[in-house]
C-alpha cells in the first residue's frame, strides 16, 4: 500500500509540475508578440493603464512615445516580408538594449512600437528617444543596411486616459513623418 501511495503521489506531483509549466507557456504566449519577443498590444495597454493610474495617484510624470520604421513598406516590397520580419526582430533587440530599465516597450502592431516611460517628464523622454533614434540610425540591419525611425512623444495631462495619451503621441509621430522622417517630435 505504501509503495502504491508513493507512486500515485509522485505521479500527481509530476502532473502538477507539467500543468504549471504549460500555464507559464500559455501566459507568455498570451502576453508576448511572437515575432519580437516584446509585450504585445494587449499587455502593453494593461501596462499603460496601470502606469497612467499610478502617475495620476502619485502626481508623477508619465511620458509615452510611439515610433515606427520609416519606409518599412518599401523594405518589405524590396526585400520581402521575411527580411521585414528579420528587421523587426533586430530592431526589438536594439530597442531593448538602449532603453532604460524602467521603460516599457512593446509592439503595437505592424512596424509600430510604444514606449511607456514612468516617472519621466517630456524633456527627459525626448532625450531618451533621441538617443534611441540616433542609435537605430547608426546600426546596420541585415540585409537592408541603415534604417531610421520617426518618433512622437507626449506627456500625461490631468484629463488624459490611455486613448487620448496614445492619440497625441501618434499625432506627433505622423507630424514627424510629414516633416521629413527620422526625427523626434514632442508635444
Amino acid at each position: 500500500m505504501g509503495l502504491l501511495f508513493g507512486l500515485v503521489l509522485s505521479l500527481l506531483v509530476h502532473l502538477y509540475s507539467s500543468l504549471k509549466e504549460k500555464e507559464r507557456e500559455l501566459r507568455k504566449l498570451a502576453s508576448t508578440d511572437p515575432l519580437t519577443g516584446l509585450p504585445n498590444k494587449r499587455i502593453l495597454m494593461e501596462f499603460l493603464e496601470f502606469e497612467l493610474n499610478r502617475a495620476k495617484r502619485k502626481g508623477t510624470p508619465l511620458s509615452v512615445a510611439v515610433f515606427d520604421i520609416d519606409d518599412f513598406k518599401q523594405i518589405n516590397d524590396t526585400y520581402g516580408h521575411l527580411a521585414g520580419d528579420q528587421i523587426l526582430r533586430a530592431l526589438a533587440g536594439v530597442v531593448r538594449k538602449n532603453l532604460r530599465s524602467t521603460d516599457i516597450v512593446g509592439r503595437f502592431g505592424g512596424e509600430e512600437f510604444v514606449v511607456i516611460m514612468p516617472e519621466t517628464d517630456l524633456k527627459t523622454a525626448v532625450r531618451v528617444m533621441e538617443r534611441l533614434r540616433r542609435t537605430v540610425e547608426e546600426t546596420y540591419f541585415e540585409p537592408v543596411g541603415n534604417l531610421s525611425i520617426s518618433v512622437g512623444i507626449t506627456e500625461l495631462k490631468s484629463d488624459d486616459d490611455t486613448e487620448s495619451l496614445l492619440r497625441r503621441a501618434d499625432e506627433k509621430l505622423y507630424q514627424a513623418k510629414r516633416e521629413g522622417k527620422n526625427r523626434v517630435l514632442a508635444g
